[in-house]
């Protein structure tokens, strides 16, 4: 599994789903159709792009968008981001005031669910009822993510020169003012 696979995985369950939130969904379906090692490789890739993520700017959208973020609520923004897709998502990273022409409801950005589609096709490839995370997670460490495949990774994003900058609400509208514009 690398990223092309792990991208056209998600543009496949967006179109299954009947709605935005159910892309989780599909994609556990989907994924625990495969192998144990492509399942964990997804999840890997999935967490490395959290990761790759996890910059000031877009916690400044998500804040906009959502009417506020706390730690978890950033996460499960990025994962929500991460569900609308590899063009939305690397767009995103490289000007988080793009996010100003994806269709979303204020206070509505955020997917809980995409945290755990690894783990979740997992267990049901397994067909564990009752889960065991210390089993997932040795099987996740038994497939660790291939250095090339980070590598092509993020040679894929183009951050925004601001990406890491601090903020304040009083900064809002300088570093997303399309956001603003829509949200405020």
């Amino acid at each position: 599994m690398d990223q092309v696979q792990f991208w056209r995985l998600i543009d496949e369950a967006r179109a299954r789903a009947a709605s935005p939130y159910d892309v989780a969904d599909q994609l556990v379906e989907m994924l625990s159709l495969r192998d144990e090692r492509e399942i964990m490789q997804w999840d890997q890739i999935f967490r490395e792009y959290q990761h790759l993520s996890c910059k000031n700017k877009l916690w400044a959208a998500a804040y906009v968008i959502n009417g506020g973020c706390s730690d978890d609520g950033f996460d499960y923004f990025r994962g929500w981001l991460t569900a609308q897709g590899k063009r939305v998502f690397l767009d995103a990273l490289a000007d988080p005031d793009s996010l100003v022409a994806v269709e979303v409801e204020a206070d509505d950005a955020f997917d809980q669910e995409m945290l755990a589609v690894g783990y979740s096709a997992y267990f049901r490839k397994l067909g564990m009822l009752e889960r065991d995370y210390d089993k997932a997670a040795a099987a996740r460490a038994a497939h660790p993510l291939d250095e090339r495949v980070k590598a092509a990774m993020l040679a894929e994003i183009r951050y925004s020169e601001d990406i890491d900058c601090e903020w304040a609400e009083d900064d809002l509208e300088s570093l997303v003012p399309r956001l603003c514009e829509k949200f405020y």
